[in-house]
């Protein structure tokens, strides 16, 4: 039939993927739908254009204005103004006992012409073809034709699962409209639940094959200690805007920390892996700070050869990536004999909590002494893992893993724990002059119920607060909530009779502005700073910290001191305390409240000792 090319305009569906979604890319729709409405234009010769496409969806003010012939992408529910007749039903799909049906509204000013020749190119239009469409707009199969007695031929089974598949995309796509304002974070990214959601659904189809989950990490602690906290953050979004620009339409793209996440669509794992190499690439390259080949690198985890479970995913992939950077690999991918390192990891994540049950984490002092006198004047409390298959295990074989996967908690409050005993039994043998600190992460210093947490344990227990200090992470890595939160942490902890101290102290541009904005204790010089303490450059910054330190009236504890021209240096700073292997190593909790209880607090002559395979946090 000739129309003459008859102009037809359609409102469409933005968010409504596979069935038809707006593709930034492009700035055209895409899906299925769009696609019908092509063939049938191309068939009957009119030419059908989406009015003004773009992200919103404004079809109910075209509907009301009268401005369109078609409204597409509806669904069970929708209502329309000045529609004629009832709604062009393409698709239905049953569930749970529901029916979800998927239609076209045509509209009073539509021509007739136009509405019967689209009814009758729908009618033969059957649901196993429109299943076959679906699936092939989702980048699920290959395009090419679906021949309808393969899809009923199996008995129904075959199109049950894959009609399943496809209700499940359509409802998960609506939630995520539904909620795409307070799930988006202010990166614009989408929320973490979001992504769980969707990788439990590709995980639970029969096509899971074709999606990967890739982590994209950036090593910001790195680059927040070379360049500052914001530089850091132009380069998370820098990174987060790479990947969405890269990502296809409908993909999800979240952040885990400073790990970009993608649930991407992949026929093949190699073709994943092309596509992460090329977004760190164009991150590594375009980056508005030098980047080191370790500050950027992927981890590909392929659907096909993962967990089902989203945490075990999760965790292979971003060990993956993190391995990469450590290797100087641009990506790493998963479920290969390179991830034996991975599974080790994760079976010993497996056995954390079942080791806090079963006391396997000992608690180790490591002393501080004073630094005029060299008589032991505190200690900080470390924990040691007795492994029940591999032994004993130092801080830096698990520390780093649980900061990582947010498990450090569970272990700070049980080392605080062991802390407040230790102090109180030495309040109970009279011994009222040694102070013991626990170090926090920052996850777990900066949490709205940290002090009362902390309240809880150290009222079990009785002993002089001020005995007790908490130590405290600089950080450059924090937004200005966190840090606020922190803030009033410390005044409040302060405020009941505890102190605190920065630790790892001078690692990051913030540093004096810190000092002024949290009312601390005393400040713990970081390693790096007593290492380079012989050069000028290292002299002159560590001097101006520990003066600045003074005059704000703080305590200043050097830790790594190991050799005696650093004990001179240090003294003639007026530095207060000392703690290094020079002094004294880290000591089971029962040798080193004998040491004290005996009265053995002299380290004036001291004893050159090392433990192997020691390692501080």
């Amino acid at each position: 039939m000739q129309t003459d090319g008859k102009i037809i305009y359609v409102a469409g569906n933005p968010d409504l993927y596979p069935l038809e979604y707006y593709d930034a890319e492009s700035q055209t729709y895409q899906g299925a739908i769009p696609e019908f409405l092509a063939a049938f234009a191309r068939e009957y010769g009119y030419d059908l254009r989406y009015f003004q496409p773009g992200p919103d969806d404004r079809r109910a003010d075209l509907a009301e204005n009268q401005q369109v012939d078609l409204i597409s992408g509806c669904e069970a529910g929708d209502r329309y103004d000045h529609t004629d007749g009832e709604p062009l039903i393409l698709f239905t799909s049953e569930s749970g006992g529901g029916e979800e049906a998927y239609a076209l509204f045509l509209t009073q000013v539509s021509p007739e012409q136009f509405q019967s020749d689209l009814r009758a190119y729908a009618a033969r239009t059957s649901q196993a073809e429109w299943t076959g469409a679906v699936l092939q707009s989702a980048g699920d199969m290959p395009p090419q034709p679906v021949h309808p007695g393969l899809l009923w031929g199996a008995g129904g089974i075959f199109l049950a699962l894959l009609t399943a598949l496809i209700l499940a995309l359509f409802q998960l796509r609506k939630r995520r409209g539904a909620a795409a304002v307070q799930n988006r974070t202010e990166e614009g990214l989408d929320s973490f639940e979001t992504l769980k959601e969707a990788f439990v659904s590709a995980a639970a189809s029969p096509i899971r094959s074709g999606y990967s989950l890739i982590c994209i990490h950036l090593d910001l602690d790195h680059l927040g200690r070379l360049w500052g906290y914001e530089r850091a953050r132009e380069l998370f979004l820098h990174g987060a805007q790479t990947v969405r620009r890269e990502a296809g339409a409908g993909e999800v793209l979240t952040n885990c920390g400073e790990d970009l996440l993608i649930l991407k669509r992949t026929a093949e794992p190699e073709e994943a892996m092309r596509w992460a190499e090329g977004v760190v690439g164009q991150i590594r390259g375009t980056s508005a700070v030098s980047l080191r080949a370790q500050d950027a690198a992927a981890g590909v985890c392929p659907l096909a050869v993962s967990s089902r479970d989203f945490g075990h995913t999760l965790f292979h992939v971003r060990q993956c990536a993190r391995t990469a950077c450590r290797e100087d690999q641009t990506s790493r991918l998963c479920g290969t004999e390179q991830c034996r390192f991975c599974q080790e990891r994760w079976s010993l994540l497996d056995d954390f909590f079942r080791a806090l049950e079963r006391n396997e984490f000992q608690l180790y002092i490591q002393f501080f002494v004073d630094a005029d006198s060299f008589r032991i004047v505190g200690g900080e409390a470390l924990s040691r893992w007795y492994h029940p298959r591999q032994g004993l295990l130092s801080p830096s074989q698990y520390i780093p893993l649980l900061e990582e996967t947010g498990q450090i908690e569970a272990l700070d409050f049980h080392v605080l724990e062991k802390a407040c005993a230790f102090l109180e039994e030495l309040g109970g043998r009279q011994v009222q002059d040694f102070f013991l600190s626990c170090n926090f992460a920052r996850k777990t210093f900066s949490a709205p119920d940290f002090v009362q947490r902390c309240i809880q344990v150290v009222q079990r227990f009785s002993f002089p607060l001020k005995l007790l200090i908490l130590e405290v992470t600089e950080s450059q890595q924090m937004n200005r909530s966190e840090m606020e939160q922190i803030r009033q942490n410390i005044r409040e902890i302060r405020e009941h009779g505890m102190r605190v101290i920065f630790d790892d102290f001078g690692v990051g541009f913030s540093t004096f502005h810190d000092l002024q904005n949290c009312p601390v204790d005393g400040l713990k010089l970081d390693k790096e700073l007593v290492d380079n303490m012989q050069t000028e450059k290292g002299k002159i910054i560590l001097n101006a910290l520990v003066e600045v330190g003074h005059r704000m009236g703080l305590t200043i504890l050097a830790e790594g001191v190991e050799e005696e021209a650093q004990i001179t240096t240090l003294r003639r700073l007026h530095c207060d305390a000392f703690q290094g292997f020079r002094f004294a190593v880290p000591l089971p909790e029962l040798e080193a409240k004998k040491r004290i209880l005996r009265g053995e607090r002299s380290l004036k002559d001291r004893d050159d000792k090392h433990e192997e395979d020691s390692h501080v946090e």
